[in-house]
């Protein structure tokens, strides 16, 4: 049954503990530990490894926080080792994506940005992976359900100066210009803005709406402006991506056409996946065999991949990573769990650490984490901890140290 605990202070917690037979040596530094790591963390984290029993009597025989403080350090340092390892996981699948579709599609200057260009993917189908991947590919009539690089409704707020193409609209105290904008935009080097759209206020723009009256007081009347000005207080919309990306990154802004291989750089795993289901058959076939994988094995890769970036986001978001399974609704590809023998706790969903750290290996060398695993396990065994070694590594999928190293 779901519970509620009230809040507790530190003082309070360490007589809970104290009370429950835990050491604590130097009560100050207790203190600060509890203060720094979180109680629920430091404490609930891993108490399931050093009490006595599982029985609703919490107590604890010859254990100390520094057993706790051990197996809580342990933990950041593997989180940090294991997200290195997806980092580099994550750097050569987006090398791989943009080197591949740049040669397919971008192999001219003039097609430098045919990446957010949707005539150079396939929309998928329904049927050809989970929904929330497949359905959030390519929507025209619903920006939500469209991947980031296809969208047009950025923003831009700043100074604009240069000239307007498109119809003007007035409405009382507010005029509306929907069109072309075509020069300077700040300090960006954005250049213009197909369909975009700004609404300012009259009273802000007595310049800018003499101008615009004396070639049309009629309202939904198409004009073409000479170079005007646009305050700082206003908004451009309509932007696409690449315009944002040139807002929010300096490194893109150095391009007037910032190439693939440089804005890939900003998506995120999922946008990631969301991408490869789009991604014509040459392209991805392309990227395959940059794994060492066929065509065939084109389920098998994107759900690893959706394995790891849970693995990812859980180190990500610095939650405990031994505690880690996959997703209740994550199903694991057949595939995968015949030739890694992995372990679901149920058919085809939910793998522990152990297992997810098996998939994480067909694609990056793991010998780091397995010499973290042996420095942890040697030094367990010297404090005498052996037993609560073996407990947690079972606790995370497999008990024997010699399967981890």
């Amino acid at each position: 049954m779901p519970a509620d605990k009230p809040f507790n202070t530190i003082p309070n917690q360490i007589r809970l503990l104290k009370g429950r037979g835990l050491q604590i040596n130097n009560l100050n530094s207790a203190k600060d530990h509890l203060l720094h790591h979180n109680y629920f963390n430091l404490i609930n984290g891993f108490e399931s490894l050093l009490l006595d029993s599982q029985n609703s009597s919490k107590q604890y025989t010859k254990k100390s926080l520094d057993n706790f403080l051990r197996l809580y350090d342990f933990d950041k340092q593997l989180s940090s080792v294991i997200f290195k390892k997806i980092s580099e996981f994550e750097t050569r699948l987006k090398t791989s994506i943009a080197y591949h579709f740049c040669k397919n599609h971008c192999s001219t200057l003039p097609e430098n940005n045919n990446y957010i260009d949707i005539s150079h993917y396939k929309i998928p189908n329904p049927s050809d992976g989970p929904k929330h991947y497949v359905n959030n590919f390519y929507n025209p009539t619903n920006s939500k359900k469209t991947h980031k690089l296809f969208q047009k409704n950025y923003v831009y707020k700043g100074k604009f100066r240069g000239i307007f193409k498109g119809v003007v609209y007035y409405n009382g105290t507010k005029t509306t210009l929907k069109g072309d904008f075509i020069g300077r935009f700040g300090s960006t080097s954005i250049r213009e803005v197909i369909d975009g759209s700004c609404t300012i206020n009259n009273s802000n723009h007595r310049a800018l709406i003499g101008i615009l009256n004396s070639i049309t007081t009629i309202s939904g009347t198409n004009i073409t402006t000479p170079p005007i000005d646009i305050r700082r207080d206003e908004a451009i919309k309509g932007l696409n991506y690449i315009n944002d990306c040139k807002i929010k990154f300096p490194y893109i802004n150095e391009y007037n056409n910032p190439p693939f291989w440089v804005v890939i750089k900003t998506l995120m795993l999922n946008d990631l996946i969301v991408l490869l289901y789009g991604l014509k058959k040459r392209t991805f076939d392309a990227v395959l065999r940059d794994f060492n994988l066929k065509p065939n094995d084109k389920e098998k890769f994107l759900n690893s991949i959706e394995i790891i970036k849970e693995l990812r986001n859980n180190c990500a978001h610095f939650e405990l990573v031994n505690r880690f399974k996959t997703p209740q609704n994550l199903k694991i590809n057949n595939h995968l769990i015949t030739e890694l023998g992995l372990r679901p706790e149920r058919s085809q969903f939910v793998i522990k650490l152990y297992d997810v750290l098996k998939v994480l290996k067909m694609y990056v060398d793991l010998t780091e984490v397995k010499s973290f695993f042996l420095d942890f396990w040697i030094q367990e065994v010297r404090y005498g901890n052996s037993q609560i070694a073996v407990s947690l590594l079972d606790s995370m999928g497999n008990s024997n140290i010699n399967d981890w190293v």
